[in-house]
């Protein structure tokens, strides 16, 4: 019972020791808890790039040895060989029956020329002059092979090669123009090849996980995948690895 004789003074002290007493007791259990947590969480509270396949307990373990062999290293480097030698400068550039168009152009800019093309007329379109002759680039194109990624028509009367780089923020906003093509154009074919450019740290490794992504048959699935990080700038290591999860890689 409490002593109601005791003075305010005295009540008022006791009352205080009593009440932070109270309240260390309930922090320390509150700081054991959230230890035993972190613990048991290995420490990766918080840390948004360890919320992906390790939070979930995920891993897709033969794409990640693919990821680390090197395996498709030489391939990536043929497609940015080609891609120099065909005058490829910088990211994203397309060639439409082989007349080149660079940069991220808007969907009408890039139909207009696609619709030339079809037409079987030369396209002279302004936003197309080379800088220093201050003429339309044409090359010819290589033959489309097996381990050329294809989408869109087969065969069709339009075909697009697109070097790109999937770190790249003109390639991600041209994605969607890309996208677009196909969504109206029942005749165009698109090649997609490897540019990727040596100050994008991801780049490369993008690239590679799209390759090891295609070995289990599922290229485009990663490139969306890929390009959509792109588009949010969380495109990481971890969050190449967090997207083999997610379209179901092995």
């Amino acid at each position: 019972m409490e002593n109601s004789n005791l003075p305010v003074t005295a009540k008022s002290n006791k009352e205080f020791i009593f009440g932070l007493a109270v309240g260390i007791a309930c922090i320390s259990t509150l700081a054991a808890i959230g230890l035993v947590i972190y613990i048991l969480t290995g420490g990766s509270i918080g840390n948004s790039q360890n919320a992906g396949s390790k939070a979930t307990g995920k891993v897709a373990k033969n794409f990640e040895t693919c990821l680390a062999s090197g395996k498709f290293d030489s391939k990536i480097d043929a497609d940015q060989s080609l891609g120099s030698q065909l005058g490829v400068q910088g990211t994203p550039a397309s060639f439409i029956n082989g007349y080149l168009v660079s940069g991220a152009l808007p969907i009408d800019m890039i139909k207009q020329v696609i619709d030339k093309v079809a037409a079987g007329e030369e396209p002279n379109f302004d936003f197309m002059l080379d800088e220093t002759t201050k003429k339309v680039v044409k090359v010819e194109m290589p033959q489309v092979t097996e381990s050329d990624h294809v989408i869109g028509a087969k065969n069709g009367k339009v075909t697009i090669v697109e070097f790109s780089d999937f770190e790249c923020p003109y390639c991600g906003r041209y994605k969607a123009t890309i996208d677009q093509v196909l969504k109206d154009y029942t005749d165009v074919t698109v090649i997609f090849k490897h540019f990727p450019l040596s100050f994008h740290q991801f780049a490369k490794q993008a690239a590679v996980a799209s390759e090891c992504a295609n070995e289990q048959g599922k290229f485009w699935e990663m490139y969306d995948k890929l390009f959509g990080y792109n588009l949010t700038s969380t495109l990481n290591a971890e969050n190449i690895k967090k997207a083999a999860v997610d379209i179901g890689l092995k």
